[in-house]
């Protein structure tokens, strides 16, 4: 497919910028102090404006949720349903457990088709309005990277190779259950699709409806087409095509209860994660997951046999 050339150039541009703030995450993954209190009160929000500049965090909105800028206010409401979310479902003071300030930053750069964690905040990019639209418009993107920032104070998994795609997966997994818990759907009635309301009218016209399918890692109708199986994984390959595998064990396993995600299986991903170390790896996570559904469940023996089976069918186990 043709791509305009300004689309061209944004997408280049957007690959140049993510090494740079890839490796800023990656000094703050290793200075990273982890912490723990009670929750007072709510943590801050706070919205700053790039104004397209590349530039952070930016001008401070005064009145984000009154924004008459449909960016902003998307970027406030939809962080702090998800700071709700995460006090709510894994008891969580903030990202952090340590109630930090969630600070993010819209309309970054020009025509960025990126969003981002960079280990101190959130970067939202408008996208070049034909492939990709701006990234505060989908909820599931936006608790996906939010949960970068989760994953990085509770064990703080590389961002390579195995563990690098468990980091993936582990945001694609809980930006996925926010937007189920959001919309208060079942595992049946989910989509399981991530940034599906990023789609440009290019992207529409040429049958993409989302950036990654849990439910199908191989789906035509994505633009990643991932590994669901281990005996597909990519050596050396990205670390968002190697996340597909561990996504579709989480699918499968969730699908295969009644309860919704975040009351059952969403738990038992936590607490996995909050088992692992840095140099955890696909066997070792899906080890600790029906370590988990065993500890947390230990009178519904259903539950571990259905994560075991998950990740068995993805040929991990």
């Amino acid at each position: 497919m043709s791509l305009p050339k300004d689309s061209r150039e944004a997408f280049s541009r957007t690959l140049e910028i993510e090494t740079r703030w890839r490796r800023i995450r990656e000094v703050h993954r290793q200075t990273t102090l982890r912490n723990a209190t009670a929750r007072v009160g709510s943590p801050s929000i706070l919205i700053f404006d790039c104004q397209n500049s590349e530039s952070l965090p930016g001008s401070l909105v005064i009145d984000p949720e009154s924004s008459c800028d449909d960016t902003v206010s998307r970027a406030f409401t939809t962080t702090r349903s998800m700071v709700d979310f995460c006090f709510i479902v894994f008891g969580l003071n903030s990202i952090d457990n340590a109630g930090m300030t969630v600070i993010s930053s819209v309309h970054y750069s020009r025509a960025y088709c990126n969003a981002f964690w960079d280990g101190r905040q959130m970067t939202y990019g408008d996208g070049d309005g034909v492939v990709l639209l701006g990234f505060a418009r989908s909820n599931d993107f936006i608790g996906h990277e939010l949960a970068h920032g989760v994953t990085q104070y509770v064990c703080g998994l590389e961002y390579t190779g195995e563990p690098g795609a468990l980091n993936e997966s582990v945001s694609d997994v809980l930006g996925s259950v926010f937007r189920q818990w959001q919309a208060r759907q079942t595992p049946l009635e989910a989509d399981w699709m991530i940034g599906s309301d990023l789609m440009g009218p290019i992207a529409i016209a040429n049958g993409w409806n989302c950036v990654r399918n849990l439910a199908d890692p191989q789906s035509p109708n994505s633009l990643t087409k991932q590994p669901k199986k281990y005996s597909e994984y990519i050596p050396g390959g990205d670390v968002h095509d190697n996340s597909g595998i561990p996504n579709h064990a989480f699918y499968l396993a969730a699908t295969s209860l009644s309860a919704c995600s975040w009351e059952i299986m969403g738990k038992v991903w936590y607490s996995a994660l909050k088992a692992s170390s840095a140099t955890t790896n696909f066997k070792e996570f899906a080890v600790l997951t029906i370590e988990a559904a065993i500890r947390q469940y230990p009178d519904v023996h259903e539950i571990a046999q259905v994560v075991k089976g998950a990740w068995t069918h993805v040929e991990v186990l």
